[in-house]
């Protein structure tokens, strides 16, 4: 296939989920009944953020343009699926199939429902990519590994593809920084990059960085329209468990029904939980975030660190915001 064939594909894909037909909502139940974490609100906000960033086409364009993709040097690719949040694959896929490669794809069993369905339709719009897709089956000759998964899993990826050529991902998490002087707005929309996916993404804040002394009464206000996450019975249940664990151990907690804030300056958390650390000096979170880069996928609203995102688009990556800051196309395009 041509690029400009693979382009026109993904770009009728993006147009097909922007115009949301049936049978990509019965899609969405059905992969919303399988994993009771993947709602109906946040499979359709991770789909559309995937068509408005992912699968324009002057956007795939720009994209692949910085890129020397080799016509004649088709590779196998073995992609080992994460499935903490709808579609997280999607940029791996996406990256493999327009480099011109083939893509072996092993699902997670908690995301197989939604991009098994989108490979379908890719196919259905040229069926050249028939030839280019195997969805969970057994491996053979397989050129280069993408590995998605925890920190234990990591070991094991490394374990077996140590000797190809390969991407290996574990844990990491989205920190955020606050200055005291941040409007509604900008604090609700932090509030989406807390709560979205219920805080299980690699791009959800899990550490928020304060002032000395601040004050939370205007940050739990503009965060009272994500309260109705209660209301989900995992999330609900977690949130209770967490609390209780807190309070056993006397640890400070902020008076909030709808998460649990506590002071530990750690970038992972539990479900329902924010840490919180504090800062005399904005240069303190600098050098914390220096010696912690390999923990961190994105900084929000803290320019100095390169891999800094605004409020509210956290869970919202670009075609370039590769993950780990590891240059995906850039090694898929030297194979």
């Amino acid at each position: 296939m041509e690029i400009k064939d693979r382009i026109e594909s993904f770009t009728i894909l993006g147009d097909f989920l922007i115009e949301f037909p049936e049978n990509l909502a019965d899609t969405i139940h059905i992969a919303s009944v399988k994993n009771h974490w993947f709602t109906k609100d946040n499979i359709q906000r991770a789909i559309q953020a995937i068509a408005e960033k992912m699968l324009n086409e002057e956007k795939l364009q720009q994209w692949i343009a910085n890129y020397n993709l080799k016509q004649d040097s088709v590779k196998n690719i073995g992609v080992i699926a994460a499935g903490n949040i709808p579609l997280v694959s999607f940029h791996d896929i996406l990256s493999v199939l327009i480099s011109g490669h083939r893509l072996f794809l092993k699902t997670s069993e908690k995301d197989r429902v939604l991009p098994t369905f989108l490979l379908q339709k890719l196919i259905s719009i040229h069926p050249q990519w028939k030839d280019k897709i195997v969805i969970d089956q057994r491996w053979s000759e397989i050129d280069a590994v993408i590995a998605t998964g925890s920190n234990n899993s990591g070991r094991y990826f490394e374990y077996y593809f140590g000797s190809n050529p390969h991407i290996i991902r574990e844990n990491r998490h989205a920190v955020a920084v606050l200055h005291g002087n941040e409007t509604h707005d900008q604090l609700f929309a932090l509030g989406k990059d807390v709560f979205e996916y219920f805080g299980l993404g690699c791009r959800n804040v899990s550490l928020l960085w304060l002032p000395k002394g601040y004050q939370f009464d205007q940050l739990i206000e503009a965060w009272k329209p994500f309260a109705d996450y209660m209301f989900h019975h995992s999330y609900k249940n977690n949130l209770d468990y967490q609390r209780t664990i807190l309070l056993m151990n006397n640890a400070p907690i902020v008076d909030c029904d709808f998460i649990n804030m506590t002071d530990k300056c750690a970038i992972s958390a539990p479900i329902s939980c924010l840490n919180l650390a504090y800062y005399e000096d904005v240069a303190e979170v600098q050098t914390w975030l220096e010696q912690n880069d390999e923990e961190i996928q994105c900084a929000v609203n803290f320019k100095n660190f390169d891999r800094n995102v605004d409020f509210g688009i956290a869970q919202e990556p670009e075609l370039t915001d590769y993950a780990d800051g590891v240059d995906t196309m850039q090694f898929l395009s030297s194979l």
